[in-house]
């Protein structure tokens, strides 16, 4: 087990998501200031987008258009050359805090849903992949995920895995070749909701799954075959991780959106202060 300690890049965020490794640029969502930011390797901050509707997961179509999953009013957007966001596909009939996002080679949206009123105090209710085809429609797909959140396909493209957060377990489905899911299945279960609840996720060039454990300030690295090789430390000690992305100029630096919170004062709208913090690993992005 290799064991690696993140260092802070930058800090002055609230509550960032949806972390991805896009064209040079680190590109993640600040949930409650309704801002998608870019970052390059240096450290250097933009504004890419200003949505009043809390942001989340993003994306890129295969001719690099970014997007963006809004989780106040359930709507895969594109994010314009102004700044500004253009509504895609309105996802309110079939999801419920509609999250994190993978976007395929094909422009094909895989969206994760929390699935019920999580921060107002609801019970837990059982939930769908939700899947925006590149023409704009909207279906579900797969039954029974608890707070689907990280989500990724393997570097072949022919296995998609998500992180149900409150039941701490990796889901795969088998991904055929026009997008479609199914066989799904338990991949890897850890074993308890204080220790492993898992969050946002990111798959590397040897097919092996980052998935953050917010409770626990922790990144673990898991192979194929369900091993844990390594973990990741947040800079500061029970600060939650949230996010996670490989990129950098070798594709070897892991990226982390940590959070100084919990979840009694992410329900009230966020609070609490967040950073990305960086760690350099051993094996790159998948490209």
């Amino acid at each position: 087990m290799t064991a690696r300690t993140a260092t802070v890049v930058r800090d002055g965020f609230q509550y960032l998501e949806g972390a991805r490794w896009y064209a040079d640029r680190l590109w993640f969502s600040d949930i409650p200031l309704g801002t998608v930011h870019t970052m390059n390797a240096d450290g250097e901050v933009a504004v890419a987008a200003t949505v009043d509707a809390k942001p989340s997961g993003l994306g890129f179509t295969p001719d690099g258009v970014p997007l963006v999953v809004t989780q106040a009013d359930n709507k895969l957007r594109k994010i314009t050359a102004d700044g500004g966001t253009d509504v895609v596909a309105d996802l309110a009939g079939v999801a419920t805090g509609a999250n994190d996002m993978w976007v395929d080679s094909q422009g094909r949206a895989y969206i994760t849903q929390i699935g019920y009123d999580l921060f107002n105090g609801a019970d837990a209710q059982p939930s769908t992949m939700v899947v925006v085809e590149p023409d704009g429609t909207v279906h579900t797909a797969g039954q029974g995920l608890i707070c689907p959140n990280g989500v990724s396909l393997s570097p072949d493209g022919k296995t998609l895995y998500v992180a149900e957060t409150f039941t701490f377990r990796l889901t795969t489905f088998d991904v055929a070749a026009d997008g479609s899911l199914s066989n799904q299945q338990i991949f890897k279960q850890f074993d308890k909701l204080e220790t492993d609840a898992l969050d946002g996720l990111c798959v590397d060039a040897a097919g092996a799954i980052w998935v953050t454990c917010p409770f626990s300030s922790e990144v673990r690295r898991i192979t194929p075959d369900g091993t844990v090789t390594d973990i990741v430390s947040t800079a500061t000690a029970g600060h939650f991780v949230v996010s996670c992305a490989l990129g950098g100029p070798d594709g070897c630096t892991l990226y982390l959106c940590s959070a100084d919170t919990d979840l009694e004062r992410m329900s009230n709208n966020f609070e609490g202060t967040a950073r990305i913090e960086s760690v350099t690993v051993d094996v790159p992005r998948m490209s």
